[in-house]
């Protein structure tokens, strides 16, 4: 039996103990016991002091830190390592730390891709609140499963979008069908932004409805206009 945990791995406990709560509809209190039996102590409050007295050298619940930050509870972004095991991946999906192969079952992708789900919870991480950032850490130079390749295909993406699609979405404030069909752009993940051809745009936008066919016409005039006379 372990007789003590470093702060990331008591950060895993609390994590499940959450989704306890969730699965089961339990007091928070009771999940933490639950999950202080299955590490072979009669509840959390044991488990807690045994980490406090432990005299293996692992950062304990109340010892003395050397920077503030080491104190803060640990935040996984989607595919990030595990700090105590190198083996194992935080899936956000799924709200658990798991091998590599788990990723590659096709069940865990929906909508996003896994490079897609990282970035977006980076995002969320860079532009979090100052409550956050006083509650929460994450390594600058945390390991992450899939942060080359979202980089990558991100890049890849841009680079092949279509100069009517980079103008279009520059378009998403206007309070018209013009500006309406913008913000749908953005949210479309299938949108065709490669397309370089109108009746490829109208062909796609159809089974949307006229309206959305003729706001395309319109904005297709509007950016040829600004096209031939650049």
């Amino acid at each position: 039996m372990a007789i003590s945990f470093s702060s990331s791995q008591i950060d895993r406990f609390k994590r499940e103990a959450k989704k306890l709560v969730r699965e089961f509809s339990i007091l928070h209190s009771e999940a933490l016991d639950r999950i202080a039996v299955r590490q072979g102590f009669k509840n959390w409050s044991l488990l807690a002091k045994h980490s406090e007295e432990s005299p293996t050298g692992k950062v304990s619940l109340s010892a003395p830190r050397q920077s503030v930050a080491s104190t803060l509870d640990r935040y996984y972004l989607h595919g990030d390592r595990d700090e105590d095991d190198p083996t194992l991946f935080f899936c956000a999906q799924c709200d658990v730390f798991a091998e590599a192969s788990h990723f590659a079952d096709p069940q865990q992708r929906h909508d996003d891709t896994h490079g897609e789900r990282y970035l977006s919870s980076l995002g969320r991480w860079n532009q979090r609140s100052t409550d956050s950032e006083s509650a929460w850490r994450r390594p600058v130079d945390a390991v992450n499963l899939f942060a080359q390749s979202a980089v990558e295909d991100r890049a890849a993406r841009e680079a092949a979008r279509a100069p009517f699609h980079r103008w279009l979405l520059t378009q998403t404030g206007r309070n018209d069908p013009v500006g309406d069909l913008a913000i749908d752009a953005e949210r479309d993940k299938t949108f065709p932004t490669a397309a370089n051809h109108r009746r490829e745009l109208e062909h796609y936008l159809a089974r949307h409805g006229d309206h959305v066919v003729r706001a395309l016409r319109q904005a297709w005039r509007e950016f040829a206009a600004i096209e031939s006379a650049t």
